[in-house]
């Protein structure tokens, strides 16, 4: 008997060949599961499976100039194809790039570089410019980000400290740095982010 026939078997399309082995076969196909048979089952599954860590946490991956930084996934409502920033009249901060139609609706973009002091991106570096919407808890905000990777999972304990060497505003932002191949994440704190971007564009 082949894997076919047992298929077909479990399906009903056709009748068990191959005799007394068939008929075995679909007597233990047919047969209910004993309590033991499930207990089994379920020990089985559960030495095979990827066991599910509960000090793992997402962010969100973004590069601004040469800098990779991570924002909690959660914060991340959506990410667009850039379009017109319109630039509101009498605001001279840098942080505040000016208003994008979101949807249809009015959000505030800000320029994260300006910032974070991350400076402008190299003119030969690859990747897709991309504007990142914000849900904040005081209303939608959006930034453009130089090149967007996505949310990656990551072990709480490959979170190292902040290095001197890394920029000192992002420093100030940041809760500690993540290996990332070759690279290395800036993971920024978003309450502390959100609150300097609040009192900027207030």
């Amino acid at each position: 008997m082949n894997a076919s026939d047992i298929r077909d078997a479990a399906t009903g399309d056709e009748p068990v060949r191959g005799g007394a082995a068939g008929s075995a076969v679909a007597r233990l196909l047919e047969r209910a599961p004993t309590r033991e048979d499930l207990a089994a089952a379920a020990a089985r599954l559960a030495a095979g499976a990827t066991p599910q860590r509960g000090d793992d946490a997402s962010a969100f991956v973004f590069r601004l100039g040469e800098e990779w930084l991570g924002l909690a996934t959660a914060l991340v409502d959506e990410v667009l194809e850039l379009r017109p920033v319109h630039r509101l009249p009498h605001r001279r901060d840098a942080a505040l790039r000016g208003l994008v139609n979101v949807r249809g609706r009015l959000t505030v973009c800000v320029a994260l570089p300006a910032l974070l002091q991350t400076g402008p991106a190299p003119a030969a570096r690859g990747g897709a410019r991309r504007l990142v919407v914000l849900a904040a808890p005081e209303g939608a905000l959006a930034f453009e980000a130089d090149e967007v990777h996505g949310s990656l999972r990551y072990p709480l304990e490959d979170v190292r400290a902040v290095p001197s060497t890394v920029a000192h505003a992002v420093a100030r932002f940041a809760t500690g740095v993540l290996p990332w191949g070759e690279r290395r994440i800036g993971l920024l704190d978003a309450d502390l982010l959100l609150h300097a971007l609040d009192r900027r564009i207030s």
